[in-house]
């Protein structure tokens, strides 16, 4: 294996990529806003971007960086041997090589060397104790031979059931501020079964972690999840550490959810933290794997999807985890509080909401057995029935997905110069128990302009005084978005009946547009609405296919696509929009856009635009929304916030653009495909004092819309208002940025018409 080396990024790029650590911090200063672009629209150009000049393969630098990171094999371990003597003398020794060379594990940035024993499907020693090493002093002979040497008042290991794990990394970059997790380039892992071995099975796999983190899953940024890429060792290397009978430390997972404030008083003490007595037998918990990862992804991380869908862990071994024997008050409690908060709405999933009290009142959960009462023939649901491991809303009782199941297809369409015509279908590929007819679909037209792959007309905007009260408010329609069979001044319902739509939609108030040439193609969307008969909205594709209105046919290949959804977005969120927004808005990015353009600022985040670009690249740079609306003299919502905004990117660096991009599309935007867009004015914050402070709205270019949603987020997650101002400065000189004004709108379409005149 060839090593990979390291492409160097800009000084400006290390400065501000959120996913590499090493930048230093300047004093922060008072933002003023950058000054008013030199060019207006009464008098001088508006300059096109120049971005593409210096920074034209940036987006693959970021990807470069990652892919320095985490890399699979190039370290090899190999005949790890055991041998104890007499004296008291535990020798281990083994084999290394780093590109296929000799290498002297002394030199690695890390080593350890652990032993776990093993008997009846659990790794704990008996009585309970800490973990146990095994390194000692190192020797090395030159050749790729390595051994350590400890002698110890420790037992002869060998013939105890059990593993010795070996696990470490070299040339590390760094590790993620405020995390244990390292960035190295060279992960290893090696394993020895002891005694009579190990015939453990996870009830987890490994490739439910990669789905969200690094590929190869890495715990804590090095350690090997499975060794030698082998699903029989999975989770293997986390038992020398995560002992099932060790007393766990990390209360303020439980406090965050049950308790707020004094998880607030619980980190402050840090070292000298203490519980109550009270509090220590309430919370008590042992360090298995299934404790440490459900606690830490139920109540601590803001996990993408309900953590009822125990399948994205658990494929394929559903019966296991939810056997009644697993039906413990420990199993509970590793992922529901117990009393929850009415206070911070953590109530409502908490234990004591949604177990009976009338039968349950005065039962110790961390002894009682719950199988006296929920097991077969007792009467009580079994634990497959009250979580059968799957979201409702993604999936049927069995496992099958609702939007494998269920397709809508946009089948034909047609324009006769002002009106478009629709024809749209729903189909069953396997019956279930929902009725396709029932759908209700809301279609959506956006415009494209200049070619570009925007919307010079937003099917979500609000554009007419469609109630004739004088203002143009929520109270109007939106301008090209209509639930089908109800009332709308432009889109009508032809026909509807047995699973097929036929929608009209009146293009004519944009005559001057599509005659001009300024809109050539539109975008035709559904989200289709289905609810079960327990009125839960279903989880369904949203379909779209660009439409040419000069060829009055479809042009399903004129866009590229930019973002995977199935193997991107799903990998996290399973089927995106079911925690935010509603599940038929899921599917396709394409749909995404067609709310989130670049007309509109960001609204829930400062200094970003609504569109998708922007607005995704914020959010998974965890800048909070709505900043002003954080009360920050109350500790714990300032403790959510710092919480919060100190989330990295589970891939364990931001810079993975292939973990959202398709391959190659993440370079700086062609403004010639991308139209200009408004960054939102900065939120008012009265609670506490922060260096950034007033920023108006600003009209500003692709790239910087697009590329600078990460850096802005970044910079204004650690208040750096005067690297904040550097950048909105340097995104000016390499384009343009424009106050607003009172008129964002008009504001933009001046600069729009002036920027893509260039491209005609």
């Amino acid at each position: 294996m060839q090593t990979k080396y390291l492409y160097l990024l800009s000084v400006a790029g290390l400065v501000l990529c959120l996913g590499l650590v090493f930048y230093q911090s300047v004093p922060a200063i008072a933002a003023n806003p950058p000054a008013q672009a030199t060019a207006t629209l009464a008098t001088d150009p508006v300059p096109p971007e120049s971005c593409a000049t210096c920074h034209k393969e940036a987006g693959a630098k970021h990807q470069a960086s990652y892919d320095e990171l985490y890399q699979d094999g190039v370290i090899q371990v190999t005949d790890l041997a055991y041998s104890f003597a007499p004296t008291g003398t535990h020798t281990v020794t083994f084999k290394m090589t780093k590109d296929g060379v000799p290498f002297d594990a002394g030199k690695a940035d890390n080593l350890a060397i652990y032993f776990t024993p093993y008997a009846d499907g659990k790794f704990q020693f008996e009585p309970a104790a800490e973990r146990l090493s095994l390194k000692g002093d190192l020797t090395y002979d030159g050749e790729g031979g390595n051994t350590s040497t400890l002698v110890g008042d420790i037992p002869d290991v060998s013939s105890i059931p059990g593993l010795i794990v070996v696990y470490g990394r070299d040339e590390t970059i760094g590790t993620i501020p405020d995390t244990r997790v390292a960035q190295a380039r060279y992960p290893f892992a090696a394993m020895l079964e002891t005694g009579s071995g190990v015939d453990y099975v996870s009830a987890a796999n490994v490739a439910g972690c990669e789905k969200c983190h690094s590929v190869p899953y890495l715990k804590h940024g090095y350690i090997y999840g499975q060794v030698n890429q082998d699903p029989g060792t999975d989770f293997y290397t986390c038992k020398a550490c995560h002992l099932d009978n060790g007393e766990g430390g990390h209360f303020e997972w439980q406090l965050l959810v049950d308790d707020p404030a004094a998880a607030v008083e619980f980190l402050a003490a840090g070292e000298d933290a203490q519980l109550s007595p009270e509090q220590a037998a309430k919370y008590a918990y042992k360090t298995s794997v299934m404790n440490d990862v459900h606690m830490s992804h139920a109540m601590e991380f803001p996990y993408p999807q309900s953590m009822s869908n125990c399948v994205t862990c658990h494929e394929g071994k559903l019966d296991a985890v939810l056997a009644d024997a697993n039906f413990t008050g420990e199993t509970c409690k590793s992922c529901h509080p117990v009393t929850g908060s009415e206070e911070y709405g953590t109530a409502a999933l908490a234990l004591n909401t949604i177990i009976p009290p009338d039968v349950h009142e005065g039962m110790d959960l961390n002894t009682e057995d719950c199988t006296s009462c929920h097991s077969a023939g007792e009467g009580a649901p079994v634990f497959s029935e009250i979580h059968t491991g799957y979201d409702k809303a993604i999936y049927t009782a069995d496992g099958l997905k609702y939007s494998q199941a269920i397709s809508v297809t946009i089948d034909s369409a047609s324009f006769d110069g002002s009106k478009l015509n629709i024809k749209f279908s729903a189909t069953e590929a396997q019956e279930i128990d929902v009725d396709v007819a029932t759908i209700t679909p809301t279609v959506l037209v956006g415009l494209y302009g200049y070619d570009t792959k925007d919307y010079i007309v937003g099917a979500h905007e609000r554009l007419f005084d469609d109630n004739g009260d004088g203002t143009i408010d929520n109270k109007d329609q939106r301008a090209l978005e209509y639930v089908a069979g109800e009332e709308h001044p432009r889109l009508s319902t032809v026909s509807a009946g047995g699973g097929s739509w036929e929608v009209s939609a009146d293009l004519s108030a944009w005559a001057d547009l599509i005659a001009a040439g300024t809109v050539k193609r539109v975008e035709i969307g559904v989200m289709p609405a289905l609810q079960n008969v327990d009125g839960l909205l279903l989880a369904l594709n949203a379909p779209s296919r660009t439409f040419d209105l000069g060829a009055n046919a479809f042009a399903d290949d004129f866009y590229s696509p930019i973002v995977k959804v199935t193997d991107g977005c799903n990998n996290c969120h399973d089927a995106l929009a079911t925690t935010f927004h509603e599940p038929d808005h899921g599917g396709n990015v394409v749909v995404c856009r067609m709310c989130h353009i670049t007309k509109s600022g960001g609204s829930h985040l400062e200094v970003q635009s609504r569109s998708i670009d922007s607005y995704v690249h914020a959010i998974h740079s965890f800048q909070e929304f709505d900043i002003g609306d954080v009360d920050f003299t109350d500790p714990v919502q300032a403790l959510h916030y710092e919480e919060y905004i100190s989330f990295p990117f589970p891939t364990h660096a931001n810079t993975n653009c292939e973990s959202c991009h398709v391959e190659g599309k993440y370079n700086v935007p062609d403004q010639s495909k991308s139209l200009p867009g408004i960054l939102s004015a900065t939120d008012v914050v009265t609670t506490t004092e922060r260096s950034i402070t007033d920023m108006p709205s600003y009209v500003t270019g692709p790239a910087s819309r697009a590329c600078g949603g990460c850096h802005r987020a970044a910079l204004i997650n650690e208040d750096k208002a005067g690297e904040l101002v550097s950048f909105m400065q340097h995104t000016k000189q390499g384009g343009y940025l424009i106050e607003a004004g009172e008129d964002p709108s008009s504001t933009l379409n001046g600069v729009i018409d002036e920027i893509m005149t260039l491209f005609k």
